[in-house]
């Protein structure tokens, strides 16, 4: 079934619309220490829960069929969710780093997914999806392991973490798009 044109720039708008909120949630996490709030875990379950509300919107207007990375975040992001609240009593920092590195490596299992994914259709933007990966995945192992500090640096390291997870969608996301309207072919170098 070929989507139409109205349907496609629907997506893509709806798609730049979801990483540009992901970025917002990063900012607003920067924002938050310097409004005297400091219950860290709080804000990281919160924002996981959102996170994943925002998903599940997506794929409800988009309607993307065969495509199930927006349906993964989203379960991915909600089991963070519920698990960080049931411990949400325990020692916080060991909380949080265990949390994020969990949800970055379902979300890099994930991410790798759609890696083969492009890589079997033999699709240039798996270059772009392999860049994007890497950093993903090396932000958040190093935000997950520098989360022992206070409480402040916690919420800006995970402010920061959002807000690169939220530029590597929106420029992911961007690519894509321009390369599907100017139909332009990337390929490999030889």
């Amino acid at each position: 079934m070929k989507k139409s044109k109205k349907e496609i720039k629907l997506r893509d708008r709806v798609n730049l619309i979801v990483s540009g909120v992901l970025v917002l949630l990063g900012v607003l996490m920067l924002i938050v220490p310097f409004l005297g709030y400091f219950e860290v875990n709080k804000l990281l379950y919160v924002t996981f829960s959102i996170y994943s509300l925002i998903k599940i919107i997506e794929v409800i207007i988009t309607g993307k069929v065969g495509d199930n990375e927006d349906i993964y975040t989203a379960i991915a992001c909600a089991l963070a969710a519920i698990s960080g609240f049931k411990f949400i009593n325990y020692n916080t920092p060991m909380v949080l780093g265990i949390t994020l590195v969990a949800w970055v490596g379902v979300m890099a299992v994930i991410k790798l997914i759609k890696l083969d994914y492009y890589h079997d259709r033999e699709n240039g933007m798996f270059y772009v999806n392999l860049v994007t990966f890497s950093l993903f995945l090396l932000i958040g192992i190093l935000t997950s392991v520098n989360l022992y500090f206070s409480e402040t640096v916690q919420v800006l390291m995970l402010g920061f973490f959002f807000v690169i997870n939220g530029l590597l969608n929106l420029a992911e996301d961007a690519i894509r798009i321009l390369v599907a309207r100017n139909s332009i072919k990337i390929s490999d170098v030889k």
